[in-house]
């Protein structure tokens, strides 16, 4: 990629939707390609990571040590670690700013909450990210089996966009663990608001057999999605199996859509992929 400031690429997802697996599957699906990806890591509460990141955040803050010296449980200790993280931003900016390398991906916390919704993490992203950041948004694939399922990811990842104004792509991940016809379904929900809608109506109508309001639930997600299509979000839906490396393509094109360099990007490095494997 141009430039010396490579883009930036932050993970979100909702608790166990794989991002930390998204991390580490990209880098290493990258070196195949000779495309340098530079992890971070900005979740103080990671166990451990697979990936081998150029900045850990737990060498700054240890979620341990927080609870201990602020006699905080788990919840509490989680969301100072964040605005100490967000605090820090200028120091991490600093250490980040010497390296080089074609894209940057930076695994968040594993609430997407601890991310998305504090006001220093706002600013983390506005610091971090320099103008050049984007973010990419994982749908848990159990809770997108079903339509108000599918949809609440959906809005979150709408309200996520909003609230950091980063250009965002919805992936579905751990595609692998579905059926072919189930993910045929949920990726079609993402693509066609008839069918969503449809989806939507039918299981408003068994909700009320047994608790008599699915159909003001499905009115009201109804309308949320026509606002959303109004205002020209479209959030589409990209399988991607960290497993499988199915879908890795998409997201460094994606960055690459947003930030220019190698326009012919996903052709490219299918062929370049298979090549590899042969």
């Amino acid at each position: 990629m141009d430039g010396t400031t490579p883009p930036v690429l932050f993970v979100v997802g909702t608790a166990g939707a794989g991002k930390s697996t998204l991390v580490t599957s990209f880098q290493r699906w990258s070196r195949f390609l000779e495309v340098e990806t530079l992890a971070i890591n900005l979740d103080p509460g990671a166990e451990r990571v697979h990936y081998d990141p150029e900045f850990d955040v737990r060498d700054l803050i240890s979620l341990s040590e927080v609870m201990d010296e602020y006699d905080l449980g788990p919840n509490g200790a989680q969301i100072l670690a964040a605005d100490l993280v967000a605090s820090q931003a200028i120091d991490i900016h600093e250490e980040l700013d010497g390296l080089s390398g074609d894209i940057m991906v930076i695994d968040t916390p594993g609430q997407v909450e601890l991310f998305a919704f504090r006001e220093a993490s706002s600013h983390l992203v506005e610091v971090l990210g320099r103008g050049r950041a984007c973010l990419a948004f994982l749908f848990d694939p159990m809770l997108s089996q079903t339509p108000s399922g599918f949809v609440s990811q959906m809005l979150l990842s709408s309200i996520v966009h909003f609230r950091l104004g980063l250009p965002t792509a919805n992936f579905l991940s751990k595609s692998d663990l579905l059926e072919p016809e189930t993910l045929e379904k949920i990726v079609e929900w993402g693509d066609n608001l008839s069918a969503l809608e449809a989806a939507l109506y039918e299981e408003s109508s068994n909700q009320s057999m047994v608790h008599g309001s699915g159909s003001q639930r499905a009115e009201f997600a109804i309308g949320q999605l026509r606002m959303m299509q109004h205002a020209s979000i479209q959030p589409g839906l990209i399988p991607l199996s960290s497993e499988n490396e199915d879908g890795l393509a998409d997201v460094l094109t994606f960055v690459q859509s947003v930030y220019g360099g190698m326009a012919d990007a996903r052709d490219g490095f299918a062929g370049d992929i298979e090549h590899e494997r042969n």
